[in-house]
């Protein structure tokens, strides 16, 4: 008679130890599945992961406009690396205007980028260029401001500006505010 119910008692245990089994195999299961989604909706349609992929904004006439297609990083988990392809990038849309020398990272994040004004300084072009960089270089998240130097072709400091996020306003051509 003991045997029977040691029998029983096993039995149960057997069939509780399974169910247990089978229940944290589906919360497993369940938790990779969200775990795959969540990562799935951090990357484009590309399969390639958000963070890497970054717009491009550059002065056009009297105005701040966007690249179609966002530009891809190479190396998006350095900092330097990144502003290096961004300035890469923006440069030629400065040509004959803005020359861009060169930059330097602080140990605050603080960018500083330097450039030789070229030719005549215009106010206007000059805040459509630093907008149209705040704009695009603030998408990398590790920078915490952005001082921007201007030197006349003659090496004479035309401007030093520490520039956070908010430190230019301006408005889309479909009177939307950007900051």
């Amino acid at each position: 008679m003991k045997d029977k119910r040691i029998i029983k008692v096993n039995s149960r245990i057997t069939m509780i130890m399974s169910f247990l089994t089978f229940a944290c195999l589906i919360f497993n299961l369940a938790g990779c599945v969200k775990s795959k989604l969540d990562d799935t909706a951090s990357t484009t349609e590309s399969g390639i992961p958000e963070t890497t992929m970054i717009y491009i904004y550059h002065p056009d006439g009297y105005k701040v406009v966007v690249e179609d297609e966002r530009y891809q990083l190479k190396q998006p988990d350095s900092t330097s690396a990144s502003i290096e392809e961004i300035m890469a990038a923006l440069s030629p849309y400065f040509e004959g205007r803005l020359a861009y020398t060169t930059y330097m990272i602080d140990s605050d994040n603080v960018v500083t980028l330097d450039f030789k004004v070229i030719g005549e300084y215009n106010d206007d072009y000059i805040l459509l260029a630093k907008a149209s960089l705040i704009r695009t270089l603030y998408q990398i998240v590790d920078i915490s401001n952005i001082r921007i130097v201007l030197n006349s072709e003659d090496d004479e400091l035309i401007s030093d500006e520490l520039l956070n996020r908010d430190s230019i306003y301006y408005y889309d051509e479909d009177s939307e505010a950007f900051n």
